[in-house]
């Protein structure tokens, strides 16, 4: 007791008799204040509209928006981790307020269930931009990154396994049948017409025909999109049938998407897209008509990479009235030859101009580092959700929240 005095109140357990307030225990400078109140700033409303007026009242949409954009802004994007955070964390306490906290399980499903109006919130974050001045369309660079599926080869089966376990399955699903018929003609005999004596479907058969109709389902999917260029070889992931073998920026060759951003100048995605093709080729035009739904304009000039260049991607540009610098070959290599159609022998000619190479010279920058942003300093490498279409709600949501720490981070430039 003798040494009390040294040291500053400390006390567990210790009741306070006036209410406190969360924002008082966070730094004035935190990150989680922004995202609350440009949130709040957005028109949610498609958000909104999607719940009924009668029934048990729901958890507010803004409210699981503002958890769902600031989780992805600090790198959390599993709805039990926001969950476990809402009991542990000030920041997401202070986004839930002082009602009732919405467990995992309503977590998840607000993404899900708002997986296509995420492109709305993308809009909105843009829209937000482009009136503090941000977001403008002088010059915009497209580009795609690889993103991992959330599945593994260990869940791919190859077309040639896949008809043989059919059959297999086909045969067993028959030797199952042909024995319920023996059991059955027994219990006839037994039992007579008026009683049945069934216990129903055999649980072993249940399971053998759900796999079968899986594997048909995922079967008849290779086949469509493979076409001629099927080969017993090829492979379709049973967890997730829509993801396509990639290859990675770190060289592995796994399941992935192929993810899309529109880039303005002062790294606002404008737009974004996704595909499950392997190559950007078909990706130019629909992204470049993504940034006029986005924004409401078409940009001045559009720079991508030799990814995208085909002579029907430039035609079609150069019928729209759309300025492009697209790459002609690799950065720093010369073409090994001299290009054959007229519209790929322009852009090769045109970015022999020095202003051509100088704008062209922007585009690692401005197009790559977002990419690079969302997967190290959001650490966001994986998808969460599977399928197309979910898939594409979760990129749009991991857009507008870099969108958000852009312009917080502009924000913090202006003082």
């Amino acid at each position: 007791m003798a040494e009390a005095g040294r040291w500053k109140p400390y006390a567990q357990r210790q009741g306070q008799l006036l209410p406190a307030f969360v924002e008082d225990a966070l730094d004035p400078g935190d990150p989680v204040f922004f995202i609350s109140d440009v949130v709040d700033a957005l028109d949610l409303t498609p958000l909104e509209e999607r719940y009924a007026v009668l029934g048990e009242h729901a958890y507010s949409p803004r409210l699981l928006a503002k958890l769902w954009l600031y989780a992805a802004t600090q790198g959390v994007y599993s709805g039990r981790e926001i969950a476990r955070r809402l009991r542990r964390d000030l920041a997401f306490r202070y986004l839930a307020g002082d009602g009732p906290m919405p467990d995992f399980r309503t977590i998840n499903r607000f993404r899900v269930r708002h997986r296509t109006d995420f492109a709305w919130v993308l809009r909105e974050t843009v829209r937000l931009a482009r009136g503090t001045g941000l977001g403008q369309l002088g010059v915009v660079t497209i580009d795609g990154t690889k993103v991992r599926a959330n599945t593994s080869r260990h869940k791919a089966m190859s077309h040639g396994r896949m008809v043989a376990e059919e059959a297999r399955l086909e045969r067993e699903c028959a030797a199952i049948l042909a024995r319920m018929d023996e059991v059955n003609a027994a219990e006839d005999t037994t039992h007579g017409d008026d009683e049945d004596g069934s216990g129903g479907l055999p649980a072993e058969l249940r399971s053998r025909e759900r796999r079968l109709a899986k594997l048909r389902a995922v079967r008849a999917q290779l086949e469509a999109e493979r076409g001629e260029a099927l080969t017993p070889q090829s492979q379709k992931s049973f967890a997730d049938p829509d993801a396509q073998m990639m290859r990675t920026s770190d060289g592995a060759l796994t399941y992935a998407y192929n993810a899309q951003a529109a880039v303005s100048a002062d790294r606002i995605i404008v737009a974004s897209g996704l595909t499950t093709a392997v190559r950007d080729i078909t990706q130019l035009v629909p992204m470049v008509e993504a940034i006029t739904v986005t924004t409401g304009a078409r940009p001045d000039l559009v720079i991508t990479d030799n990814g995208y260049l085909t002579e029907a991607n430039l035609a079609t540009l150069r019928r729209q009235k759309c300025r492009c610098l697209v790459g002609v070959g690799r950065e720093g290599k010369v073409p090994p030859r001299w290009p054959r159609g007229p519209e790929t022998q322009r852009m090769h000619r045109l970015q022999r101009l020095p202003w051509a190479r100088a704008l062209y010279a922007r585009r690692k920058t401005q197009a790559e580092r977002p990419h690079a942003e969302i997967k190290w300093a959001m650490q966001w490498r994986r998808f969460m959700l599977r399928g197309t279409a979910k898939v594409r709600g979760e990129w749009d949501l991991v857009c507008a929240a870099f969108n958000l720490r852009r312009l917080r981070a502009f924000a913090l430039a202006a003082g």
